[in-house]
């Protein structure tokens, strides 16, 4: 089992932040496939 604990991504554009990924947390077995897509779908 793989645990991902309060994981973040941040973008810069220019001087501003855009936080894209806030503390997420989730767990995942081994044979199985997740993906983290945003309202864009990216």
């Amino acid at each position: 089992m793989i645990d991902v604990l309060d994981l973040c991504k941040i973008y810069q554009l220019g001087n501003v932040e855009v936080p894209a990924l806030i503390d997420a947390t989730f767990s995942f077995d081994r044979g199985e496939f997740i993906a983290i897509m945003g309202p864009s779908g990216s």
